[in-house]
């Protein structure tokens, strides 16, 4: 009786010579065509098909800690090209004194160009000093006046999408959201 663990194949795939891994993927044509993509990504946004705008924000007690001093926002920076927020998943629930939203979202078409370390550094994905508070914020372009800001957190990791020429971001809603002028909500829950 045979071993049904022995592969029956000759040549192994360790064994082909000619499999090996990309040794400059910086410079593939793949990295080369996410300008490209970048491109494309712009056309969008100004043909007006994108009127969801992404940034990353943190925001900061003035005394150096949650409830010291005043919240007010640190940092504020939009993701450019404009990506693809589908914001379909998301359900408003109904509690006593108000609504909040609830579920999920995917942020798509991220420009390829960033870099992890970048991305993570937009995403908050490393930890900030006592009393910062980083999140995104999804915003409607002008076309609709001054509208509901809502903030996200992201869930599970960002990853790279590089058939698609993207980075890919899964997020949650996070209470509460920005006033619609931008000013925080004080005070703010963990």
């Amino acid at each position: 009786m045979a071993d049904c663990t022995d592969n029956p194949r000759i040549e192994q795939p360790k064994d082909d010579l000619r499999l090996h891994p990309n040794c400059s993927p910086g410079s593939s044509l793949t990295e080369q065509l996410g300008k490209v993509a970048d491109d494309l990504r712009q056309l969008y946004t100004d043909l007006g098909s994108r009127p969801y705008r992404l940034f990353s924000v943190i925001e900061g007690w003035s005394g150096g800690e949650e409830g010291r001093g005043t919240l007010t926002t640190l940092f504020e920076r939009e993701f450019l090209p404009t990506p693809n927020l589908n914001l379909k998943p998301l359900r408003i629930r109904l509690p006593e004194g108000g609504y909040s939203d609830n579920g999920f979202h995917t942020i798509t078409e991220i420009s390829p160009r960033l870099t992890e370390d970048q991305i993570r550094g937009l995403l908050h994905g490393a930890p900030l000093p006592p009393g910062q508070y980083g999140s995104l914020e999804t915003r409607i372009d002008s076309r609709d006046g001054q509208t509901e800001r809502r903030r996200f957190v992201v869930r599970g990791v960002p990853w790279r999408d590089a058939e698609n020429f993207q980075w890919v971001v899964k997020c949650s809603p996070q209470q509460p959201s920005r006033h619609r002028n931008g000013t925080p909500d004080q005070p703010r829950a963990r």
